[in-house]
């Protein structure tokens, strides 16, 4: 991850562990590192990307076997894990001028109904599950980062892989992450979309550090006592919308 590291902070950041890339002229982050110890030389979080609500310095792309609907081939799928600190842009019951702020998201959830995901995330998520691109839904009548079947290229749908209990990134227990792998995302994670309910068995899916996390500081969390709306996913939206929920 690279750094916006000031001249009179160069040697407190190579001190942590920093590197200078002469040709590109920038401080970065080496692989495996903790990034919270160099949270202050951070770029700005939406990294220029609009529509950024969701981001989080431990993260993971989540791959699971599926069942495609259509052709019944084994697939694989894949979706992004936040880990507990995770930050959500929101509207909070007390901000008078009702513009949002970010707050701190509690336990593992998952980001799904992802409609903004800047290239550098999206790629390393295509890197274990080729199919997965931005695609129009007829069913939520929006466009998301989806995944697709690798046999007959049938879309398979959020709602099942995210909101259907028993689902790949939904499970009852963790008898069913036998077949899941983790791997770390690369930087921050940044994405568009809505998250869905704490995932209490996540550390059991081989390849999730246990431990304690590198996500957003307790000061970016909201007041005490406040509390905020939730963004809704997109299908939930729908279903208000047509008068269904």
């Amino acid at each position: 991850m690279d750094l916006k590291v000031p001249y009179a902070d160069k040697d407190q950041a190579e001190a942590l562990g920093a590197r200078w890339e002469p040709s590109r002229r920038c401080w970065y982050v080496p692989d495996g590192l903790d990034l919270q110890p160099f949270r202050r030389w951070f770029p700005e979080p939406d990294s220029g990307v609009p529509g950024l609500n969701l981001r989080s310095l431990e993260a993971y792309v989540v791959t699971a076997p599926r069942r495609c609907w259509r052709c019944e081939q084994i697939t694989i799928v894949a979706g992004f894990l936040m880990a507990p600190g995770f930050e959500d842009f929101s509207v909070w019951e007390d901000d008078l001028d009702g513009q949002g702020r970010w707050g701190g998201g509690e336990g593992w959830c998952f980001a799904f109904y992802i409609d903004v995901l800047p290239s550098p995330i999206a790629a390393q998520a295509i890197m274990h599950a080729p199919r997965y691109r931005r695609v129009f839904s007829k069913t939520t009548q929006s466009s998301y980062w989806a995944n697709h079947c690798s046999a007959c290229g049938a879309l398979q749908g959020d709602f099942h892989l995210f909101e259907d209990l028993g689902g790949p990134f939904l499970p009852r227990d963790s008898r069913d992450l036998a077949d899941q792998r983790a791997f770390r995302v690369k930087g921050v994670f940044e994405a568009g979309g809505s998250f869905g309910p704490i995932i209490d068995v996540a550390t059991a899916i081989p390849g999730v550090r246990v431990g304690p996390t590198t996500s957003s500081p307790p000061a970016t969390k909201g007041r005490p006592g406040a509390s905020r709306t939730p963004n809704p996913s997109i299908l939930e939206r729908v279903r208000r919308w047509l008068g269904q929920s």
